[in-house]
């Protein structure tokens, strides 16, 4: 009578103990999942080995970086003394050093150092210079999948499509209504000023 007593509650109180186990790690699983990743790393439970973080600070705001943005189709953008936007082929010219300042997450404001002048978007998607920085200034800044950088305005849009800052073959901006995230005239390069 014992043996039968012994095999039928042991495999019993196993399995249970192993149903605990189970929904105990679960239950941590689960409550990994629900916090944020400030809370995550004080929990000793659910830390996973430490990773590398990249910074990006420059997309919080406040950030400024001095570049050259140069365009696919080979112009470097500038901003002239009067605020025309247009292209030039000279790497050293001074009206193509500009000023990349994030005033919120992936949204730049673009300056140029020497005229002063701000990068803008009108309502029709044209592009021009403005001395004060305003909404129209506002360009979202994505990196695309072939590492080039897009710039499409952060207040206007075209029957609810993106337009984009461009430089056309012939170094001319084209207006944002023309404009699609394909096209080699919206794709920029950042460049250190050396």
């Amino acid at each position: 009578m014992h043996k039968w007593i012994l095999t039928w509650i042991l495999p019993t109180l196993l399995y249970r103990s192993y149903f605990y186990i189970i929904f105990l790690v679960g239950t941590i699983s689960l409550a990994c999942n629900d916090m944020t990743p400030e809370q995550m790393a004080t929990n000793v439970n659910c830390s996973s080995p430490e990773r590398h973080t990249r910074s990006y600070d420059y997309m919080e705001g406040g950030d400024v970086r001095v570049r050259r943005l140069f365009c696919r189709t080979q112009w470097y953008m500038r901003i002239d003394k009067q605020g025309k936007i247009k292209g030039t082929r000279e790497a050293n010219n001074n009206y193509s050093i500009l000023e990349i300042r994030t005033v919120a997450v992936g949204v730049v404001a673009i300056k140029g150092v020497e005229s002063e002048y701000f990068l803008a978007m009108n309502k029709s998607g044209k592009l021009y210079g403005k001395k004060v920085c305003n909404e129209d200034c506002n360009f979202i800044e994505l990196i695309e999948e072939n590492h080039y950088n897009t710039y499409a305005s952060a207040k206007w849009t075209n029957k609810g499509k993106e337009m984009f800052v461009t430089l056309n073959r012939k170094g001319v901006p084209m207006k944002g209504k023309k404009t699609k995230k394909e096209h080699k005239a919206s794709h920029f390069l950042p460049f250190a000023i050396s």
